[in-house]
């Protein structure tokens, strides 16, 4: 080997030296996360094994997310009654936002609040007043709260074990309003 210049050797002084074997971003820095390495759903996925007491394959599962997605995974809800409340959440959305409630997570046409409603806000209303009255007949016909049981497990997303019966009364209305197939509907 030959030996280094003086230049060379100064050239090897400047900067700070690389650190070799540490994990870094995509830009190049290093990473100051604990656990760079783990997927970012794995946090998520041992909070729901912790909380709710499900296994790892559930846990996996987007539906495990939500209550009524728990109760799809477990059983107490058919995919048609799951479906159903889903598509009912949907609606809801687009009406409340059609009507312009205020709401901090979102808005419509980019944040702006005062626009003119269009066909789209207008059948969203329309939707929610055809399901508000599938839900209003089938309350009718039930002794329990059904609408209770939409606002507190649904919407607000909350497990309330004296609901289940109502919420599958009321899903199965709203399987019969949005046609889906219910061949393995639980009764």
């Amino acid at each position: 080997m030959k030996a280094a210049s003086r230049g060379e050797k100064l050239r090897r002084k400047r900067g700070r030296p690389i650190k070799d074997g540490v994990s870094r971003t995509d830009n190049g820095r290093i990473s100051r996360a604990a656990n760079a390495n783990e997927a970012p759903d794995k946090v998520a996925r041992e909070a729901r094994m912790r909380l709710h007491g499900i296994s790892k394959e559930d846990a996996s599962q987007p539906e495990a997310g939500t209550v009524i997605g728990r109760m799809k995974l477990s059983g107490e809800l058919s995919r048609a009654q799951y479906e159903g409340l889903i598509r009912y959440n949907m609606t809801r959305e687009r009406y409340m936002i059609a009507m312009g409630v205020p709401d901090s997570l979102r808005t419509r046409a980019g944040g702006v609040m005062n626009v003119a409603p269009d066909e789209s806000d207008i059948g969203a209303v329309e939707a929610w007043g055809r399901v508000h009255k599938a839900v209003s007949e089938a309350q009718h016909q039930s002794n329990g709260n059904l609408v209770a049981a939409l606002n507190f497990m649904v919407t607000r997303d909350e497990y309330y074990p004296h609901m289940i019966g109502d919420l599958r009364v009321v899903s199965n209305a709203l399987v019969r309003h949005y046609g889906i197939d219910a061949r393995e509907q639980i009764t």
